[in-house]
C-alpha cells in the first residue's frame, strides 16, 4: 500500500541542490553549463549581482537562478573520456519537476537531506542526474 502526499517544495531547496550539482557535486560528469533561454526581456545582466532576478535576501549564481525563473540552462555532458562533449541537455522548469518527484519517491533518504537543509554534492548530484536523465547514471 503507498499514501501520495502533494506538498509545495521552496525554490530556494531547488537552488541549493542545483548549487551543490554545479559546484563540485556533479562535475565528474558534465563538462560546463551555459545560459539556455531567458524569460522575455530579460538578459544575463538581470541575473547578475544587482540584478532584477536576484532575490533581495540572498545571492544566486545565474546558473540557479535562470532554470526556476522561467529561462534555462543547457548542461554539456562529456562522453566520460575526456574526448569531447556527449549529449546538450536543456534543464528548464519542467525537468526540474521532474528531478524533484523523482528524488522523493526514488531517493527519499536524499530528498529528506535537502528537506532539512542537510545536503551536499552527493545529494545535488544524484538530484541533477534525475533532472536530466530520470535515473541514475553516473556514480
Amino acid at each position: 500500500m503507498e499514501y501520495m502526499v502533494n506538498m509545495d517544495i521552496p525554490t530556494d531547496i531547488i537552488r541549493g541542490l542545483l548549487c551543490c550539482a554545479f559546484e563540485g557535486g556533479s562535475n565528474y560528469w558534465y563538462e560546463t553549463v551555459v545560459p539556455g533561454s531567458f524569460p522575455e526581456g530579460k538578459t544575463i545582466a538581470d541575473y547578475g549581482h544587482g540584478g532584477s532576478m536576484q532575490p533581495p535576501d540572498n545571492y544566486w549564481h545565474w546558473s540557479q537562478l535562470l532554470p526556476t525563473t522561467g529561462g534555462s540552462v543547457q548542461v554539456f555532458v562529456n562522453d566520460g573520456g575526456g574526448m569531447g562533449i556527449e549529449e546538450v541537455f536543456t534543464l528548464d522548469h519542467a525537468l526540474l519537476q521532474r528531478g524533484i518527484k523523482l528524488m522523493a519517491k526514488s531517493h527519499p533518504r536524499h530528498f529528506s537531506s535537502a528537506l532539512n537543509s542537510n545536503d551536499d554534492a552527493t545529494t545535488g548530484d544524484i538530484f541533477l542526474q534525475l533532472c536530466l536523465f530520470g535515473e541514475i547514471i553516473y556514480g
